[in-house]
């Protein structure tokens, strides 16, 4: 049997919500507001109505609006009061927007035709809310600097033609068209691939992160990743100073550049990011600028590279010229000492000069060997470098240059080539004709023509000057020595 309470104690329901307004006023009222702290989340009734209506959230990480919130008050600003607190927030840089973390006074109300507990926002403490907004990128910078990854993107390194372009940006934003406008696409052959985010609103928390994501997945596809806002007001770039933006450039495994703002806006992701652009223009003509030095540098080298072959195949024909000449020396060096040498060293003198010849013939084949080596590791690099920017460098005008510079050097290697067969051919003809010069002069050669060579005792008679009646001589011939005496010495006719 169910109790019966007094009437008393029945309220209507207008009566008891104007009861709990009045217990509500003792945690402050209109004359004595209080003070609530919390990241502001708009609903779908925010700009239907003069009055701004909105829920302030805490979520699980007191510093960061990520995931769901632990709890929701919803709050309700009045229009002449919103004006005021826009201009107060623009003077420390802010704006009233999604996921702000500020520090909001007002009352707690229930209103009566919905029941629902809300609070009336009557104004803001600027002062506290711009202190815990820059405590929190404090916080932020100390936690990414503590797990080691502040400065991970920051210090990559950029590749040195980067044509692969990740574009993270609004769809139809300005800084998409600037960008694309700006970037010679046709003359360089840039790829882009676009990923479309939210750069402003609440939603920049979890779009540009989840973009990164995908970048990371396909990292070995893109050399670069632009990060583009176009115009609008410079505050609303508070987002870009949350976690989820911030550790997802941190992190990403490609470089970023952050097109996002001015360079002197103080935003956390342009701490983190690997280079920093005032705009999404300045960002296209850096990438241009970038290109086309590459080109420069590239048409220089392959100069120098054309210069130093030449020099080198000069100087290869000069050290062949410089050995043809001692080669040649050599032998007739060869030849003159022969012909003071005894007959009964002739063999041995042959001998010698066969080996010299062949000493200094390998010492020329050597050389020529060395030298072609030389060319082909000098032409082989080159070619290698050159193959090299072929695969990274897909422009027309480049590659038609580094094809003319690959045929200048194919061909100075042909020219070296040639040169060296053409100086060992030569020598072996200089080596040949001594050797044929040293034969035809050989005792042994000329005795077998029927001719003699005389002696008395062991010296050698070149004139018949040399001998006097009654001498003994011997006759030496190709097959044997005769002996003889002087009967007398021959007169003048």
């Amino acid at each position: 049997m169910s109790a019966t309470l007094p009437d008393s104690f029945t309220y209507r329901v207008g009566e008891l919500i104007d009861r709990a307004r009045a217990q509500l006023a003792q945690l402050g009222n209109p004359q004595l507001p209080i003070m609530v702290e919390g990241f502001v989340s708009f609903n779908t009734q925010t700009a239907k109505y003069d009055q701004k209506y909105f829920s302030l959230c805490q979520y699980n990480d007191a510093n960061s609006p990520v995931g769901k919130p632990i709890a929701k008050l919803e709050a309700v600003i009045f229009s002449n009061r919103f004006a005021v607190m826009s201009s107060q927030l623009r003077q420390v840089g802010l704006t009233f927007s999604p996921d702000l973390r500020a520090v909001f006074l007002g009352h707690l109300d229930i209103y009566k035709p919905f029941g629902k507990l809300q609070l009336v926002v009557t104004g803001i403490d600027l002062e506290r809310t711009r202190q815990i907004t820059e405590g929190a990128k404090d916080l932020l910078r100390a936690k990414l600097k503590a797990e080691g990854i502040f400065d991970a993107n920051r210090l990559m390194r950029l590749p040195a033609v980067p044509l692969r372009i990740a574009l993270v940006t609004s769809r139809g934003s300005a800084a998409e068209s600037d960008f694309m406008t700006k970037l010679q696409v046709r003359r360089y052959r840039f790829s882009v691939e676009k990923f479309y985010v939210n750069t402003s609103g609440q939603n920049v928390s979890f779009s540009v992160p989840e973009a990164m994501v995908q970048i990371n997945s396909r990292h070995t596809q893109f050399d670069l990743v632009v990060l583009a806002r176009g115009g609008g007001d410079h505050v609303d770039l508070a987002n870009f100073s949350l976690e989820g933006p911030v550790r997802s450039v941190a992190s990403c495994a490609v470089p970023v550049w952050a097109a996002i703002g001015h360079s002197t806006d103080d935003v956390l992701v342009n701490e983190v990011a690997n280079r920093v652009l005032a705009n999404p223009n300045d960002a296209a003509s850096e990438l241009n600028g970038i290109v086309e030095g590459f080109l420069v540098s590239l048409a220089a080298d392959a100069r120098r590279l054309a210069d130093e072959s030449r020099r080198t195949l000069e100087r290869a024909e000069l050290g062949f010229g410089r050995r043809l000449s001692l080669l040649h020396g050599a032998a007739s060096s060869e030849l003159r000492n022969y012909r003071t040498i005894p007959m009964s060293k002739s063999w041995e003198l042959r001998m010698r000069a066969s080996d010299s010849l062949r000493s200094r013939g390998g010492e020329l084949e050597k050389y020529q060997y060395g030298l072609t080596d030389l060319a082909a590791r000098i032409v082989e690099s080159s070619s290698s470098a050159l193959a090299t920017l072929r695969l990274s460098m897909n422009a027309d005008a480049v590659l038609r240059g580094v094809a003319a510079q690959d045929l200048v050097l194919k061909g100075l290697l042909a020219r070296l080539r040639d040169a060296a067969w053409e100086s060992w051919r030569s020598g072996l003809g200089v080596a040949d004709l001594a050797r044929t010069r040293i034969e035809g002069v050989d005792p042994d050669a000329v005795l077998g023509l029927g001719y003699a060579l005389l002696f008395s005792g062991k010296r050698r008679i070149a004139s018949a000057s040399e001998l006097v009646s009654g001498d003994f001589f011997e006759a030496r011939m190709a097959d044997g020595s005769i002996w003889g005496e002087v009967i007398s010495q021959p007169t003048d006719a």
